[in-house]
């Protein structure tokens, strides 16, 4: 088998990213490429405001994909769709099938579970993915029913749902605007959670935190399933925008925070960026204080699911643009008392880029992989082939591939031979124009026609010459004919 190509698109609310990658038949994954456009106000809290705008980065960075060496002169069709938004979370909801008789349980019994809560919904919100939570197979909890025997199961599902206008939107920006088919829609939070986390640290229980733009994901793993999830409206640009009362633009106030912000309060002496001069108790002060607001938020969330940091001993993982600011690591540790790390794209990917870090780009990277392992659909426009008539044809006889070319497109066609550049009106020219057209003074042919006179008589100055004599003889006879009678 041939390798599948795959393009994931990852909508947020700072900047659009999208990826090319390769995926062999072992499921391997090479990221070819990576684009990115940024975006200020045509995406907020990760849903899409403004599709027109939205539109034109799309389709920026579509075309800049489509440069990659690998893959040309294919086009991008299809993609893989991040789903992201502060109105995205987790929620329960139970159905259970009862038998006849003592029935074996299998993969179907739990489908139609599933396809149960899905007919029924859940109010104004979308359903995205149902992920298993419990079963009781009469009266006995398992987390892993297949192939038990019992008279009915019960099944609780995490519903991971968002309200429609998400999908929406993006339907408008992607199949109507663009042309481009949605090969399938992937919970942007939920893949980067599949990623970094191992299956220990989900069955010990962590919490997952994705500190983005302008939300910030959390997901809450214990025994092997989610049990919690929620996302909040409030990011990393909350911070920039505090430093922006300090006279600032957003834009260098975020380089301000990347470049000497840090979380923690400490004294100092001045520091400069660009032509201003922060005080840096100051500018840590204002940071520190969204950051604390940030993470007491996050830390309240353990609560809410029903546990204590104590059912965590995983501790908590971060990823995220927002959590590589300088201390906040520290900040969650010492007011969680938990442990805290940041999460890592796997190392087994390959970046043919190689001045690509594949930490900076986890996000697109983590719905490659939850693609990857989809059996995906390839992405590209199939490969174009031009069939060209067999040996012998005549010009009339066209070749169409999947382009849609015929042999007017690629050059006309006798004998097998191409010809390219040749009027179609050409067998209408003189032939001694026609001779000078195609003879260059070395005698080299350049796609003439091959007529018996060319062959049999490759020099034209000594045909012209026999064709003189021929007719004098001929003049000769007619005259001496003439005398006789």
């Amino acid at each position: 088998m041939d390798d599948k190509y795959i393009v994931a698109i990852e909508i947020g609310s700072s900047k659009i990213r999208g990826a090319l990658a390769s995926v062999d038949p072992t499921g391997a994954l090479n990221i070819l490429a990576v684009q990115e456009e940024r975006v200020a106000d045509s995406v907020r809290y990760g849903h899409v405001k403004n599709v027109e705008e939205v539109s034109t980065k799309v389709d920026s960075i579509c075309r800049k994909l489509e440069n990659a060496r690998a893959i040309q002169p294919r086009k991008i069709a299809g993609v893989y769709v991040g789903l992201s938004g502060c109105t995205i979370g987790a929620s329960l909801a139970s159905e259970t099938s009862r038998f006849d008789s003592d029935t074996e349980i299998d993969t179907s019994s739990i489908e139609r579970l599933k396809d149960l809560i899905t007919t029924v919904g859940n109010g104004d919100k979308e359903i995205y993915e149902l992920l298993p939570y419990e079963f009781i197979v009469d009266n006995e909890s398992t987390l892993n029913p297949v192939g038990r025997i019992g008279r009915s199961i019960k099944g609780t599902f995490s519903v991971i749902e968002g309200m429609p206008a998400i999908k929406n939107n993006l339907n408008r920006v992607f199949p109507e605007r663009l042309n481009l088919q949605v090969n399938g829609y992937i919970v942007s939070a939920l893949a980067q959670a599949n990623m970094v986390l191992t299956p220990d640290e989900k069955q010990l229980g962590c919490m997952f935190v994705d500190f983005g733009c302008e939300t910030t994901s959390i997901i809450i793993y214990k025994k092997g399933v989610l049990r919690y999830m929620v996302t909040l409206p409030m990011g990393s640009r909350n911070i920039t925008r505090d430093l922006v009362s300090l006279n600032h633009l957003e834009e260098h106030a975020e380089s301000i925070k990347r470049s000497i912000g840090i979380v923690s309060p400490s004294d100092g002496p001045a520091r400069h960026a660009g032509q201003h001069t922060i005080e840096q108790p100051e500018l840590n002060s204002y940071i520190s204080a969204r950051a604390g607001e940030i993470v007491a938020n996050v830390i309240a969330n353990i609560e809410y699911a029903g546990l204590t940091p104590a059912d965590l001993p995983s501790g908590i993982v971060t990823t995220g643009g927002g959590a590589r600011l300088k201390g906040l690591s520290d900040m969650i540790a010492s007011q969680s008392n938990m442990k805290v790390r940041m999460g890592t794209t796997p190392r087994n990917i390959r970046i043919s880029d190689t001045s690509i870090s594949a930490d900076e780009i986890s996000d697109v990277v983590a719905l490659l992989i939850a693609a990857a392992e989809r059996n995906p659909a390839d992405c590209l426009s199939p490969v174009a082939r031009m069939e060209f008539p067999e040996s012998g044809g005549n010009n009339n006889t066209t070749a169409t591939g999947s382009t849609g070319y015929s042999a007017h497109d690629a050059g006309d066609y006798d004998d097998g031979k191409i010809r390219i550049g040749v009027d179609d009106d050409e067998d209408d020219i003189d032939e001694d124009d026609y001779i000078d057209r195609k003879f260059k003074g070395n005698g080299r042919r350049k796609g003439a026609r091959k007529t018996q006179e060319n062959v049999s008589n490759p020099n034209p100055i000594i045909a012209r010459i026999k064709e003189k004599f021929t007719k004098m003889f001929r003049d000769d006879e007619a005259d001496r004919f003439d005398d006789e009678e």
